[in-house]
């Protein structure tokens, strides 16, 4: 039997489409410029490696199977018509059995998707690759290469800060970008040391995360950083800890991490963006530290 194929093509917007993460502890949404779509690509979040046709949303998949639905009947009919005009023909000159067809010349419904893409806060191209992508959030890889570089740290920090700008609640901002920094942070980390099976540390906490580098890699992540500056990280790490855990009031495990700050026992931490900002420029040697660091 004869095999029939044909294409179809999923629609873009903007020059972008779609994908979603097949991990499902990430599951989140990215696009991809339709110019550089591989065979296989990297979840920017997750860095999880799936192939393009499992990267699908659920609204491109339905589109289609829609296509795809009409093509297939035009062929069935098409394939109808054939058989049903060769009986036709066999039977005319036949006394006792003739056959007479109607040709239904089915064409199939042009088909338009009734789905957009959605709307994602940043776009970035990979400088190794050349892969443009958009993502919405914190993020950690290129979807082409799966490389680490500091243009996505930097993009990262633009994101919190775009969102802290846009905001009309800046007390509110500022706790979810004190957070997002952490978890900037934390991913970076987390890259590096994927390929280690034992128990990690958590890397919210700076001087585990000291340790295990240091252990695992002979590389100190703090060394380029004064005493100053560390304090400064040491400060947005435990205040963000503190919003999380005791609705922002220094409290005794607070001032056991920052010693510095014994005279605010019992106060509510204060956060600025000023502290912020000059922690994540900070935090930009640490950064820098971790790409070095070779699996």
């Amino acid at each position: 039997m004869d095999t029939i194929t044909f294409r179809i093509s999923i629609p873009s917007f903007d020059g972008f489409i779609g994908n979603t993460c097949v991990n499902i502890n990430c599951n989140k949404y990215f696009k991809v410029n339709t110019s550089d779509f591989r065979d296989e690509m990297y979840c920017p979040y997750c860095g999880t490696l799936a192939s393009k046709l499992d990267l699908r949303t659920d609204e491109q998949n339905k589109y289609i199977h829609d296509v795809a639905a009409e093509k297939a009947k035009e062929i069935v009919y098409k394939e109808l018509d054939k058989m049903f005009g060769n009986l036709e023909q066999s039977t005319r000159s036949n006394e006792f059995i003739t056959i007479k067809h109607t040709p239904l010349n089915y064409q199939a419904k042009n088909i338009s998707p009734n789905y957009s893409e959605k709307s994602v806060d940043t776009e970035l191209k990979c400088p190794s690759c050349n892969v443009s992508f958009q993502v919405y959030g914190i993020f950690g890889f290129c979807p082409g290469c799966r490389i680490e570089n500091m243009i996505i740290y930097d993009t990262n920090i633009q994101i919190i800060k775009t969102e802290y700008d846009k905001s009309d609640n800046k007390g509110r901002a500022l706790r979810h970008a004190y957070s997002d920094l952490v978890s900037t942070f934390e991913k970076f980390c987390q890259n590096k040391t994927h390929a280690i099976p034992e128990m990690k540390p958590s890397f919210q906490d700076l001087f585990e995360a000291k340790k295990f580098f240091k252990s695992h890699y002979l590389v100190d992540i703090f060394s380029d950083l004064s005493g100053p500056e560390l304090l400064s990280l040491r400060r947005v790490f435990q205040k963000r800890h503190t919003y999380i855990h005791s609705d922002g009031n220094i409290n005794d495990k607070y001032v056991k991490k920052i010693p510095e700050d014994n005279k605010l026992l019992g106060t509510k931490a204060v956060l600025t963006f000023e502290e912020f900002w000059e922690a994540a420029l900070i935090m930009r040697k640490v950064i820098d530290k971790l790409l070095i660091i070779k699996q």
